[in-house]
């Protein structure tokens, strides 16, 4: 039987490449790699968490609704307002569905990389000397890696949170030591959330940046650790790693500290993008949400917008003299038309108090 390569074709590497430019440090193009492949998960790991998270307030909604219904004291209004409600999440439950849909697809043409091709993980911990070899290894499935992880955040989110916000190299050694586990790709990971977390929500850039540079700092310990064949989570790794890094030259902190501003602007840059995009997902489903209450099938807020200007203002002014001003002094047919368009619609609403006894022509 011929052996179908194909899916081998699209593997994306880091630390096997030799088509770097020789001007360019090639090891730290590596991590930059590497980096980024972790923020793309990242992301994907906030998406479909995200996405969860509304499936099951919808379900909820629909749960309750459909308790309210069952009331037969409910008037024939508050059933009709209930079911159109029921509707409308259905509606938005099949467009989870989709997104579903799109992120597995995703996820599915995503070039393989050693972070998923199956990833290596040691399945005991034991003291080892630096530079001794590590234990066997086996190799785990995707599946399996994943809810090892997930465990791993859950039993060390509280040291993971107070780690990625110390400062200072010697408060960093000291808590290292006291917990070698989070010497760990686990842990890069979770940080690499909460630092993209932070960045969204844009609150504490300060924050954000201590986190970061606390992710590149537990990154050069596994780039050490994995240089010496050794265990990252043997103390005596630790203690080594923190000695050269104290007594690096001030070239090589350069570098580090680069590394550090780079990782930074490519969060801000991403969690802009993040803002955005779910504001222009929040902005769709409002204009959405307009159309469907307007009787002419049209955003009203757009039709809102091709009206002259000094309309608009008095509509937002809700000041009745300013109509009357620019009903006599505009063209009749003119002023009527629009008019026309604001209560075709629905525009009328920013106007009622202003229509009645008015005498406007329409």
């Amino acid at each position: 039987m011929p052996i179908d390569y194909s899916k081998w074709k699209n593997i994306e590497v880091s630390d096997d490449e030799d088509d770097t430019h020789p001007n360019i440090d090639t090891p730290s193009l590596f991590r930059w790699r590497h980096q980024a492949r972790l923020e793309r998960m990242a992301e994907q790991k906030i998406e479909k968490e995200e996405l969860e998270k509304k499936k099951g307030t919808t379900s909820s909604k629909i749960e309750d609704l459909n308790k309210k219904l069952a009331d037969s004291s409910l008037s024939e209004e508050e059933k009709k307002a209930a079911e159109a409600e029921i509707a409308e999440i259905k509606k938005q439950e099949e467009d989870f569905r989709k997104k579903e849909a799109e992120l597995e697809e995703k996820e599915r043409l995503q070039p393989w990389n050693v972070d998923t091709i199956g990833t290596v993980k040691i399945d005991k911990t034991r003291i080892t000397k630096v530079g001794e070899k590590k234990p066997e290894t086996k190799n785990i499935s995707d599946e399996e890696d994943s809810k090892r992880m997930y465990k791993y955040f859950d039993e060390h989110e509280s040291k993971l949170k107070v780690f990625s916000r110390l400062e200072g190299l010697d408060k960093t050694e000291e808590y290292m030591l006291e917990y070698p586990l989070l010497a760990s790709e686990y842990a890069v990971n979770w940080i690499t959330i909460e630092a993209l977390n932070l960045a969204i929500e844009d609150k504490n850039d300060k924050e954000m940046c201590v986190v970061a540079e606390q992710n590149t700092v537990l990154q050069y310990l596994l780039e050490l650790a994995k240089s010496l064949k050794a265990e990252p989570t043997n103390t005596n790794m630790i203690k080594n790693f923190f000695k050269k890094f104290k007594a690096a030259d001030p070239q090589y902190m350069k570098h580090f500290h680069d590394e550090v501003a780079s990782f930074q602007n490519r969060l801000r840059l991403r969690a802009k993008q993040k803002r955005d995009d779910a504001l222009a997902e929040y902005e769709a489903e409002e204009k959405q949400k307009r159309i469907a209450e307007a009787p002419g099938g049209l955003d009203p807020q757009e039709v809102f917008e091709t009206l002259p200007v000094e309309m608009r203002e008095a509509f937002e002014s809700r000041e009745i003299s300013r109509l009357q001003d620019i009903a006599a002094n505009m063209d009749e047919e003119v002023f009527s038309y629009h008019l026309k368009v604001s209560f075709s619609y629905s525009l009328h609403s920013l106007i009622d108090a202003l229509i009645p006894d008015c005498g406007f022509p329409m």
